[in-house]
């Protein structure tokens, strides 16, 4: 997996509405001076797509002040890392590059490269459940940007983040990533998180964010507790994993322009205030320390003059 972290400056002083489908069309649009069949390719793939995006800050109405001037950043989560060579290889040997976002071009100061191995990143995200106490492990999302989920067989939107739409959809997202141990039976997994994860505990809302042109997204924000049954199946520790995947891909319909955006609590039995493990969230732009470090990251920043 390929993180592509993007610095830029704004060029003017304002707001826009929710950024991540501005971001999405913007990143597409530079595929396309990089690799134009890319582009197209990636845009009108059908099914998973392999890639989600870290909108900008907003506001509680979702929107995206600006200060001329000021560095802004968004994050590129690209699962299918050998199709973007030719991207990185633009990225690498060429400056002045820009994005354009609506009416506005906003120069690159600097691009944040991190490489990550599938395997590496799902031991990081499970070595904690070795450590806790025998009980139920608790899940807690924040659903921090409106999400969707899709009804099963159908592309109809649901409000209704229930374990096994939750969980199903991020072990689709999860087969996307080259180079990672698949799980493709996902009607048997489905089965299986129905059976041993629930929810105990939930705060959410709906919430309507308008797209411009008529257009408007209804999702739902808040955060939802999950709780997994003791088992000896390995599921357990994959359902654990995809949790920590989730602040990755987000989840559910349009993750990638930035819907399902979430943060992820792991609770112990007796511990419900909320204290993040760090080991198991880890941070998208530090290198681990270690003998195998080098095996499994690499970082590279590049700077534009």
């Amino acid at each position: 997996m390929i993180t592509l972290r993007f610095h830029l400056t704004s060029p003017f002083s304002g707001e826009i509405g929710f950024s991540g489908v501005p971001l999405r069309a913007a990143f597409l649009d530079f595929l396309r001076e990089c690799n134009g069949e890319l582009s197209e390719r990636v845009h009108g793939a059908e099914g998973t797509r392999a890639y989600s995006i870290d909108p900008f800050p907003c506001d509680a109405k979702f929107n995206t002040h600006f200060e001329a001037g000021q560095e802004y950043v968004f994050c590129v989560h690209l699962f299918k890392p050998s199709a973007y060579q030719d991207v990185i290889s633009n990225i690498a040997l060429k400056n002045g590059h820009s994005l354009r976002l609506h009416h506005h071009r906003f120069p690159m100061n600097r691009i944040d490269f991190l490489r990550r191995a599938p395997h590496s990143m799902m031991q990081e995200w499970t070595d904690f459940l070795n450590d806790i106490e025998e009980g139920l492990i608790r899940l807690r999302f924040n659903f921090l940007t409106p999400t969707q989920l899709s009804e099963f067989g159908s592309d109809k939107a649901s409000l209704l983040p229930t374990p096994e739409k939750v969980f199903t959809s991020l072990l689709r997202v999860w087969n996307t990533m080259e180079n990672a141990t698949k799980l493709e039976r996902t009607g048997m997994f489905r089965d299986w998180v129905t059976k041993n994860v629930y929810v105990s505990g939930y705060y959410l809302r709906t919430v309507r964010v308008p797209l411009g042109r008529g257009r408007t997204v209804i999702g739902f924000i808040g955060n939802v507790v999950y709780n997994i049954e003791p088992d000896d199946s390995p599921l357990v520790n994959l359902t654990t994993g995809l949790a920590r995947y989730a602040e990755i891909c987000n989840i559910g319909k349009n993750r990638s322009a930035g819907f399902g955006k979430v943060e992820v609590d792991i609770l112990n039995k007796s511990d419900n205030k909320g204290n993040r493990n760090a080991q198991a969230r880890g941070d998208y732009y530090v290198l681990p320390t270690g003998r195998d470090s080098e095996k499994t990251t690499a970082k590279i920043s590049k700077t534009f003059a």
